[in-house]
C-alpha cells in the first residue's frame, strides 16, 4: 500500500536532493578542470617539440656554416671517369668540360640528346668529363646544385651523375622542389641516407654562388668567359652550336662535340 509522505520527509528529501545536484556539479567543475588542463599541457607538449624542431632545421640551415664540397676538382668540378661508370680507363684520355645549370631548358635538352653519348664516351675511356654546375637563373639552380654536391660528397661522381639526370627530368616550371622531393630523388638515384641528410643540412648553400661566381671568370683555352648554359670545352677549347639569325651561337651539338673530340685525340 502507498504512503503518503509526511511535510518533514518531502523536505528532508529536497534538501538532499539539492545536495546531490550541488555535489554532481563541483564533480562536473572538477572533470572540466582535469580536461583542460589535460589538453594545456598536450598543448605546450605540441608547441614545445614544434619549437624545438623548427630550432633543429634553422640550426641545421641557416646558421650552419657553409663549405666546400670534398672531392670536387680544383675548378669546383664532378670529375667522371671511365672507372666511374664500370667502363675500363684509357690511356690520355680527352678532357671535355660542361657547364650547366639545372635550372636550364637548354641544358636539359642537351642532357636528353647527348647525355647519353657522352656517358658512353667516358666509359669506353675515350674522355673523361669534368661537370660544372653552376646557379644564376632562380632558385632551383641553387637548390639544385647544393644537393647535387651532397649527393657527390657522400655517394660519388656516378651516383651524382644519375641524380643530375633526374633533377633536369624533374626540372620546374617555375619555383624549386620541395626539400623532400630532393631528397626523394637523391634516393631514386642511389644515394645514401648521409646523403639525404646532407641536403636537409644544406651545408653548400654559399658555396655554390661562389662557385658560380668563379666559373663565369674562368676563361678558356682562348680566352673565352662563360656567357651562359650548356657550354662545353673539349680540351680546354669551348665548341659551340651553329649561330643563330641574330649570330649567337646555339646549343653545341653531339656532331660538334664529337668533331671535337676527334680533333683533340688527333692533336
Amino acid at each position: 500500500m502507498t504512503q503518503v509522505a509526511s511535510k518533514d520527509d518531502k523536505r528532508s528529501r529536497r534538501e538532499r536532493a539539492e545536495q546531490m545536484r550541488k555535489e554532481r556539479e563541483r564533480q562536473d567543475k572538477r572533470r572540466r578542470n582535469l580536461i583542460t588542463a589535460a589538453i594545456v599541457v598536450v598543448v605546450v607538449a605540441v608547441i614545445a617539440g614544434a619549437g624545438f624542431a623548427i630550432k633543429s632545421a634553422v640550426d641545421n640551415s641557416a646558421d650552419a656554416p657553409t663549405r666546400t664540397p670534398d672531392g670536387i676538382t680544383d675548378t669546383g668540378g664532378v670529375n667522371l671517369t671511365a672507372t666511374d661508370l664500370g667502363g675500363t680507363a684509357a690511356e690520355d684520355p680527352v678532357k671535355v668540360t660542361i657547364f650547366e645549370d639545372f635550372a636550364c631548358p637548354h641544358c636539359k635538352s642537351f642532357e636528353e640528346t647527348t647525355g647519353q653519348v657522352l656517358d658512353q664516351q667516358v666509359a669506353s675511356g675515350a674522355i673523361d668529363v669534368e661537370y660544372r654546375p653552376v646557379a644564376f637563373l632562380n632558385e632551383f639552380s641553387d637548390d639544385a646544385m647544393a644537393a647535387s654536391m651532397c649527393v657527390f660528397e657522400e655517394d660519388g661522381a656516378q651516383t651524382y651523375r644519375d641524380y643530375a639526370k633526374l633533377l633536369f627530368a624533374n626540372q620546374p616550371q617555375g619555383g624549386s622542389l620541395s626539400e623532400k622531393e630532393f631528397r626523394d630523388l637523391a634516393e631514386e638515384a642511389g644515394a645514401s641516407e648521409a646523403a639525404t641528410k646532407c641536403i636537409t643540412g644544406r651545408p653548400f648553400r654559399d658555396w655554390t654562388e661562389e662557385q658560380t661566381e668563379k666559373a663565369f671568370d674562368q676563361p678558356d683555352s682562348e680566352g673565352n668567359k662563360l656567357s651562359g648554359t650548356p657550354t662545353v670545352w673539349v680540351d680546354g677549347k669551348t665548341v659551340n652550336g651553329p649561330e643563330d639569325a641574330e649570330g649567337n651561337p646555339s646549343v653545341p651539338r653531339t656532331e660538334d662535340i664529337m668533331a671535337a673530340i676527334e680533333e683533340a685525340k688527333a692533336a
